[in-house]
């Protein structure tokens, strides 16, 4: 059976769980643990230089890494055209990590300016000794925020949602394409940066409270709305 490594609150994660279990590929999970995960991801992958990130895939004797991919791959298994035309679906997969991107940025610096939310980020140890170790978890949080930090431009979370309204308005079908599609996953996971669906894992509530955006909330209902209903899609059942 294949293994995905990922972290349960990550878009990324998210995205590729959810085209696995809409494509029917069975699938382990394993929770990755940023740094501390790192030395015994390296070496699964046999990578011991440069960057290495989840979700990553490990399917038969393969190494499939990214979400785009894993989706890619998953629609492969199931042999048939559920996730729709990966051509036309980069665009909008562009367009979500480039919203992505500037989420995790404010996320990490939440994170990294919040002392419970540096607590929460190793649920491993007991509560008393996580006050005794922040200098050096505030300092892994700012060492992540550096590793993405080139990735994220101002305003790009916003823009990337008023383009999937744009989209949603356009097609006018409920979806950004004629039908449900892997567009759809992947921008939809834009809006846990926005409103984290109650179901979401997360380390801990301040966790949760960094991923909340109230302004984007606010002004984007109608793409709440629309997130939750496409709850119909999160397996394999739904109509296509």
């Amino acid at each position: 059976m294949a293994l995905l490594i990922g972290e349960s609150f990550s878009p990324w994660t998210r995205k590729a769980r959810w085209a696995l279990d809409y494509c029917g590929v069975a699938y382990r999970y394993r929770e990755y643990i940023p740094f501390l995960g790192e030395p015994a991801l390296r070496m699964k992958l046999g990578q011991w230089r440069g960057t290495v990130s989840v979700p990553v895939l490990f399917a038969g004797a393969g190494v499939v890494r990214g979400s785009f991919d894993i989706a890619r791959h998953a629609a492969q298994a199931a042999g048939d055209d559920r996730l729709g035309d990966f051509d036309r679906i980069r665009f909008w997969d562009d367009i979500s990590e480039t919203g992505l991107a500037a989420a995790r940025t404010r996320v990490i610096r939440a994170i990294a300016a919040n002392d419970a939310a540096l607590d929460e980020s190793l649920p491993q140890l007991p509560s008393p000794l996580r006050p005794m170790l922040r200098p050096i978890i505030r300092h892994t949080v700012k060492a992540l925020d550096r590793k993405y930090a080139h990735l994220c431009g101002a305003g790009n979370h916003r823009n990337a949602l008023l383009a999937l309204r744009r989209g949603l308005r356009a097609s006018a079908t409920g979806f950004v394409l004629e039908r449900f599609s892997y567009a759809d996953i992947s921008l939809c996971v834009l809006l846990d940066a926005v409103a984290p669906e109650p179901e979401t894992v997360f380390p801990g509530e301040t966790h949760r409270h960094c991923w909340r955006d109230v302004a984007l909330a606010q002004e984007f209902r109608d793409l709440l709305d629309w997130r939750d209903g496409l709850h119909p899609y999160r397996s394999g059942r739904a109509d296509r």
